[in-house]
């Protein structure tokens, strides 16, 4: 794993990892996104979409399955849901802790909630906080990439943060944040060459 804290910025620091599922952990993770990817769009009580604004309408555009509800009292079917405790290694908590003060309540959630999200051509997500303590996103795709876009910009800082394969972004959900518009060449579109965004909430309760 190869990190960077961005805490230059002290109100709305944030920390990044790359590479930070290995090989053996990756294969299993596709694995599952490649079953996965026959549910996406459907609307049977374990994907839907993107959230409405206060006026009903759509602040983006994207597919995305709720593992918990997807999996129930099966987590341990799930790839995803056996390599995520890797959050909350002490590793990642120790530089957690030095990446924002907020680490605490991170430290102390005893509740997770986990989704997949996929992001095809001209799908985004605009600004938005989620409602949970941190939130942590994974981004996974195919490699060359075939799509521009889909890149991470917290609107309060200001901050970029490029969307990479295999790279983890944890941060205060409170964060105002947007998805940029995902741009892929037609021929590569609908052979799921996305971005898919494995995205665990922690909370307290």
């Amino acid at each position: 794993m190869n990190y960077k804290i961005h805490n230059d910025d002290k109100v709305f620091p944030y920390l990044v990892i790359d590479d930070f599922y290995n090989e053996d952990e990756q294969e299993l993770i596709w694995n599952e996104l490649i079953l996965l990817n026959a549910l996406f769009k459907k609307e049977d009580g374990v994907s839907g979409n993107i959230a409405v604004d206060k006026d009903g309408l759509k602040k983006g555009e994207a597919s995305r399955l709720y593992l918990d509800t997807l999996y129930k009292d099966k987590r341990e079917q799930s790839n995803i849901l056996k390599v995520y405790q890797k959050i909350v290694s002490d590793d990642v908590i120790k530089l957690y802790t030095n990446t924002t003060p907020s680490w605490v309540t991170f430290n102390s959630a005893n509740n997770d909630f986990s989704q997949v999200s996929y992001y095809e051509s001209s799908d985004y997500y605009k600004e938005h906080f989620d409602n949970y303590m941190h939130s942590c996103l994974i981004w996974f795709f195919q490699e060359p990439k075939k799509f521009k876009g889909g890149n991470l910009k917290f609107t309060q800082s200001f901050k970029t943060v490029e969307c990479k394969h295999n790279r983890m972004v944890l941060f205060p959900s409170y964060y105002l944040h947007e998805v940029d518009k995902i741009i892929m060449k037609k021929k590569d579109m609908n052979k799921y060459l996305g971005r898919y965004c494995l995205t665990h909430f922690y909370n307290r309760v």
